[in-house]
């Protein structure tokens, strides 16, 4: 088993407790989300009657775009403002999901949540690791319990690309750290094909080459070459996806497209932020901050994850001289910091917060971090059994059609 620093550990009994967690995580989500289903009306016909009432609980909103994209490929293209249309989702996870489908007879839902549940399993290994690698092995079991436990990590488990895009991001900067180029490459291409989150991993890969390089004190130009291509790797996959769609639609930037029409009006990504302030502005001013306290939430959320980027700066010491010499690049955690301020830029682009829970769901670094909350002993199992509370809600929520998330 690989021990060194950032290596990819396989195998032996601490995985197996690993697994063995993530399994028995998944089984409360699915009790959970069988147990609310029907506890509630169903709202006047969200999706068919037939994907309404052959899917699986943990398939909803979102996952109404994945499962016929899965089943039938991407449809016409949008011919008007506020037109939504499938071609705002990312191609890797149906494929693998028709994949599934048309390999074992799995309805589709049901082979969504197969791949959904089986990339989180692998995950948590490389998530271990990742952890163990900056912040020694006694944080590791405190991170993956903040992980399992989110409130909203119950869509590691559900229909959406989420436990994917973690899994092939994890697995790309831990083969970045172990000098395997072409290997991060090819898993930072395949995160480009699978949601925005994958494309901003660029950076982060780009970062974390250089600072591997630079504790092994390689030669400027392997340095270089390597940084590049780990950086680049991400974008090259979200360019065949648009190659894709040129080849097909005569539309290379049809999914930016796509993304806009889900506005009601017209709107630029510039014009994310203004709406957001706004949105808070309003909600501030008419009390709605209190009446609506899962949006409210959603909020705090970005409000959390960007305390967390502080701490990851703190703990690297950017403004010691130390943090740039070669030993102390070895726990300089810029690359983390930039990667999860990405992630909250992003949800301000997007010009609501209502899904902040979710999009910060492939911060891992984050949740690195937020494992260090088990140093207070009473406000540790309280944070846990409240996290745990919140997520069972949230699941009643999401399957009986409250919350989107």
């Amino acid at each position: 088993m690989d021990e060194r620093p950032g290596g990819l550990s396989t195998g032996g009994p601490r995985t197996a407790r690993l697994l063995l967690a993530g399994v028995l995580w998944l089984a409360f989500v699915w009790i959970v989300a069988i147990a609310s289903r029907d506890r509630l009306p169903w709202p006047d016909n969200p999706w068919t009657y037939d994907l309404e009432r052959r899917v699986s609980p943990l398939t909803r909103w979102d996952s109404g775009w994945y499962v016929p994209l899965a089943e039938r490929g991407y449809e016409k293209v949008p011919e008007r403002q506020g037109q939504q249309t499938n071609h705002a989702f990312f191609p890797l996870y149906p494929l693998l999901v028709r994949v599934l489908t048309r390999a074992t007879g799995l309805e589709t839902s049901h082979a969504g949540n197969v791949v959904s549940g089986l990339a989180f399993l692998g995950l948590l290994p490389l998530f271990a690791a990742f952890v163990r690698s900056r912040f020694g092995a006694e944080r590791v079991g405190p991170a993956v319990a903040v992980f399992l436990l989110f409130p909203t990590s119950f869509f590691f488990a559900a229909v959406y690309t989420e436990s994917l895009v973690v899994l092939l991001s994890l697995g790309a900067v831990l083969l970045v750290e172990k000098d395997r180029p072409f290997a991060s490459a090819a898993l930072g291409f395949l995160a480009g094909l699978t949601r925005v989150s994958g494309l901003l991993l660029g950076p982060y890969l780009f970062l974390a080459s250089l600072r591997r390089s630079r504790v092994a004190n390689e030669r400027p130009w392997p340095t270089a070459l390597k940084a590049l291509l780990a950086g680049v790797s991400p974008a090259l996959g979200f360019g065949l996806f648009c190659l894709y769609f040129q080849r097909r639609f005569g539309d290379p930037l049809l999914f930016f497209r796509a993304q806009h029409n889900w506005a009601p009006e017209a709107k630029t990504t510039l014009d994310g932020p203004a709406r957001v302030f706004r949105a808070v502005a309003s909600d501030l001013a008419t009390g709605a901050v209190w009446r609506e306290p899962a949006r409210t939430f959603e909020g705090l959320y970005v409000i959390l994850f960007l305390v967390l980027v502080v701490l990851l700066l703190v703990r690297s010491r950017v403004f010691e001289a130390s943090a740039w010499t070669r030993e102390g690049a070895a726990r300089n955690l810029v690359p983390e910091a930039v990667y999860v301020s990405l992630l909250l830029t992003a949800v301000l682009l997007s010009g609501w917060f209502e899904s902040a829970g979710r999009y910060v769901l492939p911060a891992f670094p984050a949740f690195a971090v937020l494992g260090g909350l088990s140093r207070f002993r009473v406000a540790w199992p309280l944070w846990l059994a409240a996290s745990a509370v919140a997520q069972a809600i949230y699941v009643f929520l999401f399957v009986n059609w409250i919350w989107a998330g």
